[in-house]
């Protein structure tokens, strides 16, 4: 394990550590450290008795030593086991904290498409926990740890679900600018969304199908970036998932996407290790405005100003917005937009300087997404995701960021239909790798 004390090593580490990662791997704050005990859902599965150990033996008296972690021939990825993973293979391979999770868990894969069922090839075990945030993929273990505050149907389930704040919550709060994302469908919201500390009491499965399919389309995505489909046969079973990563590097998607189509935007490189890292802005990124950091995103080829924190979080977010505008016909909002100051700011007092909706249909973009898509489906025959991804189309300047929401609306002035006052909504967490990305 020596010679993986690299510079790929720690790019795998804060993959697995997410946005909210410093310059050197800082894993989250562990469940396991919290004695919160997860269980297999299914006791009598052919690797109950290993999950836990493998998802958490690194973790050993509050540190982390990765040199713990297990050997595929102890947890193989689900890929190893079977060509064709369904939902039975997928629970049989899933920790949780509480019941509740494990029933809602598997109610919602009922729920989603055989895409993103397959991508689960590349993990080896699936952790909901009570006390994860955020929802992470974890190179050195292969597993995701989904924080479950999307899963819960309940207001009993809700109050088993830890109320800790994310700890990049405060991140990029020094800059003159905000940068805000939704999911948008018809003109709306694609989602309702519930905040933990919210009066609601119970929701439908149905407003947890779209938001959970973005974050596992996300973490799945960081599992296949490193151990691409294809590569899976060939694994040498007495290496661990990290091992296998690293010597895979090459060949990893968010590589090959570096390789013949990078992004450029030094300014965005920058802005990304405040926003997303926690570092401090300079005077020089303190003075800019949105818009100057809209008309730069936009000369860019990214989805997501989060793209620039790491090349695995541009490759995660430019395939979940693509899968999520193909299977579900739901389209991505992003806009930079003024920071109103004062205690009573409400989300029209976001005005809104350069915004975009499906973004992920720009040309620019669109080829580096025609890249991937092969490599994570593993699969040539990616017409019909790439024609469904359509022109993006720009939110209206000068708009606040909820009376932006329907563009068309916006242009024969029938916003004000609206609620003048709203509050900004819920703004959820990137997901993770890549937060331990996420995000």
């Amino acid at each position: 394990m020596h010679k993986l004390l690299s510079g790929v090593l720690i790019t795998l580490l804060l993959v697995g550590c997410g946005s909210g990662s410093s310059s050197h791997p800082r894993l989250p704050q562990s469940p396991a450290a919290n004695d919160v005990r997860h269980y297999p859902v299914e006791p009598d599965g052919p690797y109950a008795e290993v999950l836990a150990q493998c998802a958490f033996e690194y973790i050993r008296d509050g540190h982390n030593d990765i040199n713990r972690t297990c050997p595929m021939s102890t947890l193989p990825l689900l890929g190893q086991e079977e060509t064709d993973v369904d939902i039975d293979l997928i629970l049989s391979r899933t920790l949780v904290s509480h019941d509740w999770m494990a029933v809602r868990f598997e109610q919602l894969l009922n729920e989603l498409p055989d895409d993103l069922l397959q991508m689960f090839q590349a993990v080896t075990a699936v952790v909901i926990g009570a006390d994860i945030r955020p929802s992470y993929y974890w190179a050195a273990t292969g597993a995701i740890y989904l924080d479950p505050s999307r899963l819960w149907l309940t207001e009993a389930e809700k109050n088993t679900i830890s109320r800790a704040p994310d700890f990049r919550a405060d991140f990029g709060s020094e800059l003159a600018f905000t940068e805000l994302w939704r999911y948008t469908k018809n003109g709306d919201n694609a989602w309702r969304q519930y905040s933990l500390s919210g009066p609601e009491t119970q929701r439908p499965l149905s407003d947890i199908v779209h938001p959970m399919a973005s974050l596992l389309f996300h973490e799945l995505a960081h599992a296949n970036d490193f151990i691409p489909p294809a590569q899976i046969p060939h694994l040498n079973p007495d290496n661990t998932v990290l091992e296998a990563a690293v010597a895979l590097e090459d060949d990893g998607i968010s590589a090959q996407l570096y390789n013949d189509r990078p992004l450029q935007s030094e300014m965005l490189f920058g802005l990304a290790q405040v926003m997303y890292v926690g570092e401090s802005a300079s005077a020089a990124q303190r003075a800019l405005t949105a818009e100057e950091v809209g008309l730069e995103f936009a000369n860019d080829a990214a989805t997501d100003p989060y793209a620039y924190s790491t090349r695995a979080e541009d490759t995660a977010m430019l395939f979940e917005e693509a899968m999520m505008r193909y299977h579900f016909g739901i389209e991505r909002d992003v806009a930079f937009t003024d920071t109103p100051e004062g205690p009573d700011v409400w989300c029209d007092d976001y005005i809104v300087r350069w915004g975009n909706r499906g973004r992920v249909g720009e040309p620019s973009v669109l080829a580096r997404l025609e890249m991937i898509l092969p490599l994570f489906l593993d699969s040539h025959d990616v017409e019909d995701y790439v024609a469904a991804m359509g022109a993006p189309t720009s939110l209206e300047p000068g708009l606040g960021w909820c009376e932006s929401i329907n563009p068309t609306a916006s242009m024969f002035g029938l916003q004000k239909a609206r609620p003048e006052r709203q509050p900004l909504p819920v703004q959820e967490p990137r997901h993770g790798p890549g937060h331990p990305h996420h995000h």
